[in-house]
């Protein structure tokens, strides 16, 4: 292989890993992605994207990510420019002591205050609490190895295990669906599943079936979730989220966990 050629592909495998590890909660790689796709680095460059995942580390405690976000926000890089938004930024930042931050500080109008918001805390999940068994711990675990292969984050699979089964690896409906996230059986038969009651190849089954839903529904999550509890064919019949009370509070849960309506999914 030629050596630029090899230099690119160990650049782009590199990007894949950060990619991975910043859906799964890893605050470092949430910042190198965020600077990723600010300069285009390895992807294309998308300054939306960069304001969600700086957000994501700036809400953990990371003082760049707070810094480049306020900057962002000031210049109107990706979203409106709102100077007083920026300025709270920054204040967190300084906080922290860095000096850039205290120096924008000094340059701006530090009285400002803004109501709006740009970055939402979601609520802690069950799976992050003390309330976590240590089976809990290891569902967890499978789901933050495999769902990075299907390019799927691992919180909005662990938000379906929450409402689906509560982490309860025997956990059976009356209709008959297995496992933590409730596999029927056609499903399973339908994606490779040889043992539904297996918790790796029930997850597995289950994301793979999320996997196909974000294909078919463009990256809806809101439509892939209906479509997994109501079924493709009652979402297709009502052109979107049938009415049924169940559906509903069902796709509202996972979203309240989750905190995103829209998910990348692989085009091929």
């Amino acid at each position: 292989m030629p050596l630029m050629a090899q230099i690119l592909s160990e650049f782009q495998t590199e990007i894949e890993t950060i990619k991975n590890l910043a859906k799964q909660g890893q605050v470092n790689s949430q910042f190198d992605l965020a600077l990723a796709y600010e300069h285009g680095e390895g992807l294309e460059k998308d300054q939306k994207q960069a304001i969600y995942w700086y957000c994501k580390a700036a809400i953990n405690g990371h003082s760049d990510a707070q810094v480049n976000l306020a900057w962002m926000i000031l210049n109107a890089r990706g979203t409106d420019k709102n100077e007083a938004l920026a300025v709270r930024w920054f204040k967190v930042a300084a906080k922290s002591g860095d000096q850039y931050a205290q120096q924008m500080l000094s340059r701006l109008d530090s009285q400002l205050t803004s109501k709006k918001t740009i970055c939402t805390r979601l609520p802690t999940p069950y799976w992050q609490t003390k309330k976590c068994s240590e089976n809990c711990q290891k569902i967890v675990k499978i789901v933050n190895t495999i769902a990075p292969l299907y390019n799927i984050e691992p919180r909005l699979i662990l938000a379906i295990i929450q409402q689906e089964s509560n982490f309860n690896i025997k956990a059976l409906s009356p209709k008959g669906a297995i496992g933590l996230m409730q596999l029927m059986p056609s499903t399973a038969k339908r994606f490779a599943i040889s043992d539904a009651w297996d918790a790796q190849q029930n997850i597995t089954g289950g994301i793979r079936y999320v996997a196909w839903l974000l294909k078919r529904h463009q990256g809806n999550v809101k439509l892939v979730l209906a479509s997994y509890n109501a079924g493709e064919q009652t979402v297709k019949r009502y052109n979107g989220i049938p009415p049924y009370k169940e559906t509903q509070n069902y796709v509202k849960r996972i979203i309240q966990v989750y905190g995103r309506t829209q998910h990348s999914y692989n085009k091929t």
